[in-house]
């Protein structure tokens, strides 16, 4: 039998790789309920990516995708359901304005205590 060192160098290779593509698929993956925190952390997330009424950028759309998933799975009272199909189907768009983020995120703005573009407007909020 004959030693391949080269052979066993891409074997580790590939094995690393893996491992460390799973934990990154694991950690962007996040399938547990969420808290009003949560929720309005990354809600705020997406008014940071909101200029002064203009819209675009896939920073956009990856935000409102981040945002649909926790409000999906948000566990309060509050039912966000809606709020996330809709935010869904925003981030799966290649366009949008700042009406139909407003619109598409009422209850997470009444849970989170100030309408969509206007974050830095109530402080402590």
């Amino acid at each position: 039998m004959t030693y391949h060192p080269i052979r066993r160098a891409g074997r580790v290779t590939v094995a690393v790789a893996a491992a460390a593509l799973l934990a990154l698929t694991a950690s962007a993956c996040a399938t547990g309920p969420t808290s009003r925190k949560d929720v309005c952390g990354k809600y705020d997330s997406l008014d940071d990516r909101i200029g002064t009424g203009v819209v675009f950028g896939d920073p956009v759309f990856w935000a409102a995708g981040d945002l649909g998933d926790v409000a999906g799975r948000y566990e309060g009272p509050e039912d966000l359901s809606a709020d996330a199909d809709r935010l869904d189907k925003i981030s799966d768009s290649d366009r949008t304005s700042l009406l139909e983020l407003s619109n598409a995120t009422q209850s997470i703005a009444a849970l989170c205590g100030h309408p969509l573009g206007l974050g830095g407007a109530f402080p402590g909020q």
